[in-house]
C-alpha cells in the first residue's frame, strides 16, 4: 500500500483460534508479526485447551491479547467469541487465520487494500498455497463456489491473477468488514466445524454484500490440523451432517429434493464400497451415517457420538473389551 494509505490503515483484528497443535499456533503468531501492515491487533483465542496452551503462548508472545475460553466451542463458537470481543474493541476489519496457517508478510496488506477500495465487499480471502517457495508455490484453494442442485461446494485451485467474486471463501483466511458482520451476524453455531465459511459467505452475499478472493494475498496452511490421526473421521461426520443442513436450509419444498437425493445416493454408494477398505473405510463409513442420522434428528453443535474417534480410544477398547 501507498504511504498516503497507510496514514489511514483501519484496524484490524487478527484472529487466531487454538485448541491443539501448539508449535503450529507458534508458527503462525510468528508469522502474523512479520505482516508488514501497520494497524493491526492480534487476538489468541484458547478454544479450550487441556494444557492451558494460551496461557504459554501469551508468555512468548506477551503483545498479544488473549481470549481463554473453558471449552472447545468448535470453529464457529470459538470464532463468534472471539469476534465479539474485537468487535467490543473497536474493529474495523477482522481477519481469520488458522493456527495451521503462516501468512505471506505483504497479505494482509494486500487484503485491506482491496476492501478499501470496494465498499460492497464484506469478506475478503487470499490464495492458500502448499508453500512459499516460488518452485514448490501451487495453489491448493481459491475462490469457492456452490452448486445448489447437486449439492455440492468446490474450492476451485485455478485462482487467476485479479481479485473475483466468490460465492464463498475458504475460512483458513478470512477478512470480514465490522459493518458487514454487525448487520449479518456471526457464524452459525450449529455447524460446530466445517461448512460454516460457506454458510456465512452465502448469508453475506444474500444480503446484498459481495464476497472478494484477492489471489495476490498468499498463505499457506497445512490443513486439518486439529482433525489428523484418528480424529480425521470427524471430518467425514462434521462434513456429512452441515452439508445437509446447510443445503436443506436454504433450498426449501421440492427445490430441495434433487439435492436432498443427491446426498443420499453419496452415503448409499459409500455404504456399498467403504466397508471393503478395511477398518478406516468402516470407521468413515459409521461417521456419515452418524452425520446423516443427527442431521434428521436435528442434532446439532458439538457431536456427542464421537468418543470413538480420540485418540487412544481404539487401545481402551481391547484393555476394556467393551
Amino acid at each position: 500500500m501507498s504511504e498516503e494509505a497507510n496514514f489511514s490503515e483501519p484496524l484490524v483484528w487478527i484472529l487466531v483460534l487454538h485448541w491443539r497443535g501448539i508449535d503450529l499456533t507458534r508458527a503462525c503468531l510468528e508469522s502474523v508479526q512479520k505482516l508488514t501492515y501497520g494497524n493491526r491487533r492480534i487476538l489468541l483465542v484458547d478454544n479450550g485447551s487441556t494444557e492451558k496452551d494460551g496461557e504459554n503462548l501469551r508468555k512468548e508472545f506477551p503483545q498479544i491479547s488473549l481470549l481463554r475460553l473453558t471449552e472447545n466451542f468448535g470453529f464457529a463458537g470459538g470464532c463468534n467469541r472471539g469476534m465479539e470481543y474485537c468487535l467490543e474493541n473497536n474493529a474495523e476489519y477482522i481477519w481469520l487465520v488458522n493456527n495451521d496457517a503462516r501468512v505471506a508478510e505483504d497479505s494482509l496488506s494486500n487484503l485491506v487494500q482491496q476492501a478499501v477500495q470496494k465498499p460492497e465487499v464484506g469478506a475478503l480471502s487470499g490464495a492458500v498455497v502448499d508453500s512459499f517457495a516460488v518452485d514448490k508455490k501451487r495453489v491448493v484453494a481459491g475462490p469457492g463456489t456452490i452448486n445448489f442442485r447437486s449439492a455440492k461446494t468446490k474450492v476451485n485451485s485455478s485462482a487467476g491473477s485479479q481479485p473475483t467474486y466468490s460465492d464463498w471463501l475458504h475460512g483458513s483466511n478470512l477478512l470480514l468488514r465490522a459493518t458487514t458482520l454487525k448487520e449479518v451476524g456471526l457464524f452459525d453455531e450449529r455447524y460446530f466445524l466445517y461448512f460454516e465459511d460457506t454458510e456465512l459467505c452465502h448469508r453475506i452475499n444474500l444480503k446484498g454484500w459481495k464476497c472478494l478472493f484477492v489471489p495476490s494475498a498468499m498463505i499457506e496452511h497445512l490443513g486439518s490440523a486439529s482433525t489428523q490421526d484418528s480424529r480425521k473421521h470427524w471430518r467425514s461426520y462434521y462434513y456429512i451432517r452441515n452439508r445437509f443442513l446447510f443445503f436443506s436450509t436454504y433450498l426449501h419444498g421440492l427445490k430441495g429434493l434433487p439435492a436432498t437425493m443427491s446426498m443420499l445416493s453419496h452415503v448409499g454408494r459409500h455404504a456399498l464400497v467403504l466397508p471393503f477398505r478395511g477398518n478406516s473405510g468402516r470407521d468413515q463409513l459409521r461417521a456419515e451415517l452418524l452425520g446423516t442420522r443427527d442431521y434428521f434428528s436435528k442434532h446439532f453443535g458439538k457431536a456427542t457420538c464421537l468418543d470413538w474417534c480420540e485418540p487412544g480410544a481404539e487401545l481402551i477398547k481391547k484393555e476394556t473389551g467393551h
